[in-house]
C-alpha cells in the first residue's frame, strides 16, 4: 500500500501540473506584446500596489521556475542571454530535483512494499507455528462469545462429542464437579481471579468420564468493563488422571506397606523411605535423607554382604537374602532384605529400591521351634530329639578316641504320687529343681536329658573306666537324699538309675539307650532308690515285660482272663458276708501270671480302664447268679484302679448294676489309700455320687499309703481294709500291733467297718477279735475260689446251718 506521503507528493504534482496548465492558458497573450518592451509596467498600471507586487513576484520568481520546468520563453518577458542562463541552470536543478523526488519515491514505495510482505510472511509463519504447538501439545483452543454464548473450538482432541457444540460444557459436566467449575468461572468473569483454571469431568460417548484442564482468560470487554468475549485452552488429561490415580494408589500402598522401602541413587545414598522405614528403624526421613546405605550396617559381616549384593545387582539386578541392620537405639534388627536394581532407559542414572521387614518375631518363632525341637521347655534339658544325637556323636567319638561312654537313665521314684497329690505345678518345679540338681553333678562337657515325663539321662563321654559312671551315680543318689523345697513343703524323692557302657555293654547308641533303659527297670525291681548296671541276663526280665504287653492286649478276646472270690467272714460267728472279686489271668503262651506282675502292666500300656469294666460286669453277673440261688445276703467287693476315677465310672457302675439286676446295696467298690490321695478332691466328688447311688466305698490297703486324716473324715466311705503287711506280724511284731489296734480305734470312732486282710492263724484271728475288728479274710479261713468252689462253699454252709 502506499503511504500517505507518497500520496501527498503525487496529488501535489497533479495540481502543480494542473496550474502549470492554467497558467499556460492565461498568458498566451503576453507573447503577442513581447515586443512592446512594457509588460511589466502595464500590469502595475493596471492594479493595485498589491498585485503589481504579484505581478513582479510571477515576473521575477514564477515565471523563470514555469520557463524552466516547461521551456516557454513566454514566461520570459523581456529574455536576455542572462535570464536564459539562469532560466537553464533553474530548469537543470529542477528537473534534477524532480527525478530524485520520483526514485526516492519508487525507492521508499519498493521497501515498503517488501516490508509489508515480511510482514505477512512473519504473521502466517507465526500462525503456523502456534498450529504446530497447540497440535503437538494436545491442546485445542476456544473463543467464547459471552453474550451470544456461542463457543468456537479448534483443534479438538474429541471433535465428535466437542467440534459441533458451540455452547458452553456447562451442562455435560459431571454433577459433583459443576459447582466448583461455575464457581471458578464466576470468579474469573467478575475480576477477581487472574486467569480461570479447573479440571472437570464431562461424559464421554461411550458413557465413560472424560477428564479435561480448562484454563482461559477474558480478552474483550464492553463500556462498563463486562467480559462480553473470553479465549481458551483445552486438554485431555483422562490418562494423566489415570496416571495420577495410579501414583497416588502407589504412593498409599509405599505409605501402608508394613514393611520399609528404601529408595537410593546409584551412589547408594538414600532418597526416598516410607513410614514403615521408620517405625522397623527409628530413623526420621531427616535424618537418612543422602545417607549412604551402608551407614546402617551393623558389622563387618554387614560391610561383606554390601559387596556382594553389589555384584550380584551388577548382573542379576536383583538380591535378597538376611541381614542385619543398626536401630536408632543401637540395637541390631534381623530383617529379611530385598534389593532390586531400576535402570534408567537414558542409561544416564541407576536407582536400586531396597524392601526389608523386621524379622526379629520370626527369628524368635524359629528360635522357640528350634529349642522347642531340641530341648525340653520345662526344664531346659536337651529332650530326646537332641538326646539321640549326642548319644551317636559320643560313640563316634568313641570309636575314633578308645574311650569309653557312660549312658545313665534315670527314673523318679514316687513322681507320679506327688505330681497326682499335689497337683502338676508342683510335679513341674520338682522336675525343673531335679534338673538343676543333676546339672550341677555332671561336667561341663556332659549332657543332662529330659527324655519324658520323669524320666531323665546322663552322657558321660570320654571316660578310661567304669568306675567314673559309679561316682557320678553316687553323688545323684546322694543328692536325692537331702529333700526338694517345694511351696514351703518339702518332699523326698529317690531315684532309680540303670547304667549301660559303650562300647563294653552295646555296639550301638541304639544298644546302649536299650540296656540302660533294661538296667533301670532292674534297679526298680531291687526297691528303687539305687543304680545297676547292665548285664545280659535282665534282658529276659525286659522280654518277659514285652511279653505280657503283647499278651494283655489279647486276653479278653481270648478268654484268658478270669476271676476268683475270697470270702469275708464276720469275725465273731464266722459267717460268709460276701466275696472279694480277684482278677487271675492265665497266659496260652506264659502260662500263669500274678496281678503284681500285669498290672502294672495294664496300667501302664492303658488297658485297666478296659480290664476293670470287664471285672465289673463278670463279678455282678456272677453275684446275681448267687442272688438267684437264694443268697440275697451276699454282696461282692470289686477294686478299682486309680485311672477308672478319671472315667465316667458313674454310669458304668449303674449299667452293671442294671444289667444284673442287683440292687446299688449288693456292691462294694474297693481302692487303694494311695489311689485316692493321687487326686483326693476328685475322689471324694466320685465317691459322693456313687454313695448317693447307695453302693458301699472301701479304702483298700489302709496305712501303707500317705493319707490326711482331714481327708479321711471328709471321704464318704463305709468301711476300712487293713493291710496284710501289719497283719502278717501283728502277733510278733509290736508295732504291726500297736498300728493296727490303731486304726481299728480310729475306724470304730469315724463308725466305719473294719476288715482285715491275711489272717493265716489263729492267734492273729484272737488279737483282732480282743480288738474287735469286724470282718476278716484270709487262709486261715478260705483262699481265693472259682465260683463254682465257691457256690459249693455256699452251701456247705448253709447246711452247716
Amino acid at each position: 500500500m502506499l503511504s500517505t506521503r507518497a500520496i501527498i507528493i503525487a496529488l501535489f504534482l497533479l495540481i502543480f501540473s494542473c496550474e502549470i496548465a492554467a497558467i499556460s492558458a492565461e498568458t498566451k497573450g503576453l507573447e503577442l506584446g513581447v515586443n512592446s518592451q512594457l509588460p511589466h509596467c502595464s500590469i502595475l498600471n493596471k492594479h493595485s500596489t498589491n498585485d503589481a507586487f504579484k505581478q513582479a513576484e510571477i515576473q521575477l520568481v514564477s515565471f523563470p521556475i514555469l520557463y524552466a520546468l516547461t521551456n516557454n520563453k513566454a514566461f520570459i518577458s523581456s529574455p536576455t542571454e542572462a535570464k536564459l542562463r539562469f532560466t537553464h541552470s533553474l530548469q537543470a536543478i529542477y528537473s534534477i530535483a524532480l527525478i530524485s523526488i520520483l526514485i526516492f519515491l519508487f525507492i521508499k514505495l519498493k521497501s515498503k512494499r517488501r516490508e509489508h510482505l515480511n510482514a505477512a510472511k512473519t504473521v502466517r509463519e507465526s500462525e503456523e507455528r502456534l498450529k504446530l504447538a497447540l497440535w503437538a501439545s494436545g491442546d485445542g483452543m476456544w473463543d467464547w462469545h459471552i453474550e451470544k454464548n456461542q463457543v468456537f473450538r479448534s483443534n479438538i482432541s474429541n471433535p465428535i462429542l466437542l467440534g459441533n457444540n458451540v455452547k458452553t460444557l456447562l451442562n455435560i459436566i459431571h454433577p459433583k464437579d459443576r459447582p466448583k467449575v461455575e464457581n471458578l468461572l464466576e470468579a474469573h468473569l467478575t475480576g477477581k481471579t487472574v486467569f480461570f483454571e479447573a479440571e472437570y469431568r464431562i461424559k464421554n460417548e461411550d458413557g465413560s468420564w472424560m477428564w479435561l484442564l480448562d484454563r482461559g482468560k477474558v480478552t474483550e470487554t464492553d463500556n462498563q468493563n463486562r467480559a462480553v468475549r473470553m479465549t481458551g485452552t483445552l486438554r485431555d488429561i483422562t490418562a494423566k488422571k489415570q496416571t495420577d490415580n495410579t501414583l497416588r494408589l502407589s504412593a498409599q500402598v509405599l505409605d501402608s506397606m508394613r514393611e520399609a522401602v528404601i529408595v537410593g541413587d546409584n551412589n547408594h545414598q538414600i532418597i526416598s523411605v516410607n513410614p514403615a522405614f521408620t517405625t522397623i528403624t527409628g530413623f526420621s526421613f531427616e535424618e537418612v535423607l543422602n545417607k549412604h546405605i551402608l551407614d546402617f550396617a551393623s558389622n563387618k559381616k554387614a560391610f561383606s554382604q554390601y559387596r556382594k549384593v553389589q555384584r550380584e545387582l551388577s548382573t542379576n539386578h536383583y538380591w535378597s537374602g538376611e541381614s542385619t541392620i543398626v536401630h536408632s537405639d543401637g540395637r541390631q534388627i534381623p530383617t529379611w532384605l530385598e534389593v532390586t536394581k531400576i535402570d534408567d532407559h537414558h542409561g544416564n542414572n541407576d536407582y536400586f529400591v531396597a524392601v526389608f521387614n523386621d524379622i526379629s518375631a520370626r527369628k524368635k518363632a524359629e528360635e522357640d521351634l528350634r529349642f522347642l525341637a531340641n530341648y525340653d521347655a520345662l526344664t531346659g534339658l536337651p529332650n530326646r530329639s537332641l538326646f539321640q544325637d549326642r548319644i551317636q556323636h559320643a560313640t563316634k567319638q568313641a570309636n575314633r578316641t578308645n574311650r569309653l561312654v557312660a549312658l545313665l537313665f534315670i527314673d523318679l521314684d514316687r513322681f507320679k504320687y506327688i505330681n497326682d497329690s499335689m497337683g502338676h505345678h508342683v510335679g513341674d518345679q520338682l522336675l525343673k529343681s531335679v534338673a538343676q540338681r543333676l546339672r550341677n553333678i555332671v561336667r561341663q562337657g556332659d549332657t543332662v536329658a529330659r527324655i519324658g515325663g520323669d524320666e531323665f539321662t546322663i552322657i558321660l563321654e570320654n571316660l578310661s573306666k567304669q568306675s567314673a559312671a559309679k561316682q557320678v551315680s553316687d553323688k545323684i543318689i546322694q543328692a536325692f537324699n537331702t529333700p526338694f523345697t517345694l511351696e514351703g513343703n518339702q518332699f523326698s524323692v529317690s531315684s532309680s538309675i540303670g547304667i549301660s557302657l559303650y562300647p563294653n555293654d552295646a555296639n550301638s547308641s541304639e544298644e546302649l539307650i536299650k540296656f540302660a533303659d533294661t538296667a533301670m527297670y532292674h534297679a526298680k525291681s531291687q526297691g528303687r532308690n539305687n543304680y545297676q548296671f547292665y548285664l545280659p541276663e535282665m534282658n529276659e526280665v525286659v522280654s518277659r515285660h514285652v511279653q505280657i504287653e503283647a499278651g494283655l492286649k489279647q486276653a479278653i478276646e481270648r478268654n484268658e482272663l478270669y476271676l476268683v472270690y475270697q470270702p469275708k467272714y464276720t469275725i465273731r460267728e464266722h459267717k460268709i458276708t460276701g466275696f472279694e472279686a480277684l482278677l487271675r489271668w492265665h497266659s496260652t503262651e506264659l502260662g500263669s501270671i500274678t496281678p503284681m506282675e500285669f498290672i502294672p502292666v495294664a496300667e501302664e500300656i492303658g488297658m485297666i480302664e478296659k480290664i476293670g469294666h470287664w471285672v465289673l460286669n463278670q463279678a455282678c453277673q456272677q453275684l446275681s447268679a448267687w442272688h438267684q440261688m437264694g443268697y440275697t445276703e451276699l454282696n461282692i467287693a470289686v477294686n478299682l484302679s486309680a485311672k477308672q476315677l478319671k472315667t465316667d465310672l458313674v454310669s458304668i457302675v449303674e449299667v452293671a448294676l442294671g444289667v444284673a439286676n442287683l440292687p446299688a446295696s449288693a456292691l462294694e467298690l474297693e481302692i487303694t489309700e494311695s489311689s485316692i490321695m493321687n487326686n483326693p478332691a476328685d475322689a471324694i466328688t466320685i465317691f459322693t455320687q456313687l454313695k448317693t447311688l447307695g453302693i458301699a466305698l472301701a479304702i483298700d490297703d489302709f496305712g501303707t499309703g500317705y493319707s490326711s486324716l482331714s481327708y479321711l473324715k471328709r471321704f464318704p466311705v463305709d468301711t476300712l481294709k487293713i493291710d496284710k503287711e501289719f497283719i502278717h506280724d501283728i502277733d510278733s511284731q509290736q508295732a504291726d500291733a500297736t498300728i493296727t489296734t490303731a486304726i481299728i480305734a480310729m475306724a470304730k470312732s469315724l463308725q466305719l467297718e473294719v476288715v482285715a486282710e491275711g489272717v493265716e492263724n489263729q492267734q492273729q484271728l484272737e488279737l483282732l477279735t480282743l480288738q474287735e475288728c469286724d470282718q476278716v479274710q484270709g487262709f486261715l479261713f478260705s483262699k481265693p475260689r472259682k465260683a463254682t468252689e465257691c457256690t459249693e462253699l455256699l452251701r456247705a454252709a448253709a447246711g452247716a446251718i
